[in-house]
């Protein structure tokens, strides 16, 4: 709890050391694994994380979280099929509080994976949980763009901007459709947009390129 509670505050290095000695008392305790993992990630330390996440799926094979946090991280290292079946794992948990989470993270996953069928219905899943879930709003918009959908594009996207704005991808993404749609008036404000609140994202370098 200590670990955690260091974790919550942003000082990672004393959460780390409560951590990683809470881990030597009791190698099973599942909560302090899936926390260390958080603090690896939290400082590019991927490998160390995968390994903590790997030893939490092990000791507890139902628990929806870990297996979702560990499919995250697999997919961020480019291992979409071992991350697409942690996922499921993840789903068959009927006790999982936030299976949306999990559905719109698959999404994703498959998205990158190029799996666009695969995407969209976890995206459409994810919102039939959440109709405001951010990450398969983006999901649907992004693949409605690649299939040429342009117009859906912007209706998903509308939807994002209204459930909390949009951040540097989403605008980078709204500049796109408004373009593909011929809308270079909407298109600029969105390119400003990027500009002036996220100027040093690489969405804006993209945008100035």
């Amino acid at each position: 709890r200590l670990g955690v509670g260091f974790l919550e505050r942003g000082d990672l290095q004393v959460a780390m050391e409560k951590l990683e000695l809470a881990v030597k008392q009791d190698p099973k305790h599942v909560p302090a694994h899936l926390a260390l993992a958080m603090v690896y990630q939290s400082i590019d330390r991927d490998g160390r994380a995968l390994r903590h996440l790997e030893t939490a799926v092990k000791l507890a094979p139902e628990d929806g979280g870990a297996h979702n946090s560990y499919a995250a991280l697999l997919c961020q290292m480019g291992r979409y099929g071992e991350a697409d079946r942690h996922f499921r794992d993840a789903l068959n948990d009927p006790f999982y509080a936030t299976p949306g989470v999990a559905l719109a993270n698959a999404g994703s996953c498959a998205r990158r994976d190029g799996r666009y069928p695969d995407a969209e219905r976890y995206s459409r899943e994810a919102l039939e949980f959440d109709p405001q879930n951010r990450t398969a709003l983006f999901n649907l918009a992004r693949l409605s763009l690649q299939q040429g959908e342009n117009l859906r594009a912007r209706a998903f996207l509308q939807r994002l901007e209204a459930s909390g704005g949009l951040g540097a991808q989403a605008l980078l993404l709204a500049v796109q459709v408004e373009r593909s749609l011929g809308s270079e008036t909407v298109a600029d404000a969105y390119a400003r947009a990027l500009m002036q609140r996220y100027p040093d994202s690489p969405q804006a370098s993209q945008l100035r390129q």
